[in-house]
């Protein structure tokens, strides 16, 4: 009985280590934070998937390319959105037409930057398991706001064994968009001439600053 004992105490004792050895939200934060600090760019090929609150959804690819900070250029088959942390260009294709607007950093605007390279840190995460992306296997956590906007919640896929986001949802009033990265390169030189844009000659522009 006595070894019955010391055994069951083993046990409970080897459960508990692994449980505590388990990171929580916070460590994996922390970790995602000491990554993306230590670089200045970053680009990766995407897939999109936009789905209304009513109606069917529908999904792009194409390229994004970040550079600290508040830079960002996303290529897909029919838009181009660039901005230098100043000023917004979104270019649609189809209609040869150019957008142009002031940068606007807020608590309801949505950059790649605040997921990559700024931890948002207004909002309470919980880590809910674990989840393969591409092959790699990530951990999940849920966002949840702690103040009312646009946003409503979001989850965000971190590499285990990387500490790279690989994939980011983010549920809005009105949709969802779902961003599942691919072929990540950190550091990869990018200049900053990529994060400007000149309207193609006879373009329609709409400036709005």
């Amino acid at each position: 009985m006595k070894s019955i004992k010391y055994i069951s105490i083993f046990v409970l004792f080897f459960c508990a280590n692994i449980l505590n050895a388990q990171p929580d939200a916070q460590d994996i934060i922390k970790a995602v934070q000491d990554k993306y600090s230590s670089i200045s760019d970053g680009k990766a090929t995407f897939t999109q998937t936009y789905k209304p609150s009513s109606g069917s959804s529908t999904t792009a690819s194409g390229t994004i390319y970040i550079k600290k900070k508040n830079k960002y250029r996303i290529e897909t088959k029919g838009q181009i959105v660039v901005t230098d942390g100043v000023t917004s260009w979104t270019y649609n294709t189809s209609k040869d037409q150019v957008v142009i607007d002031n940068y606007k950093d807020n608590a309801n605007s949505f950059s790649p930057n605040k997921y990559l390279f700024d931890y948002p840190v207004n909002f309470y995460s919980d880590l809910e398991g674990e989840e393969t992306i591409s092959g790699n296997v990530c951990y999940v956590l849920k966002l949840t706001p702690r103040r009312k906007g646009s946003v409503k919640s979001a989850k965000i896929w971190i590499g285990k064994d990387d500490d790279i986001i690989r994939k980011i949802r983010i549920v809005s009033k009105g949709s969802t968009n779902t961003y599942t990265l691919k072929s990540v390169t950190l550091d990869a030189g990018i200049s900053s001439s990529k994060f400007t844009f000149s309207p193609p000659s006879g373009a329609d522009i709409i400036d709005l600053r």
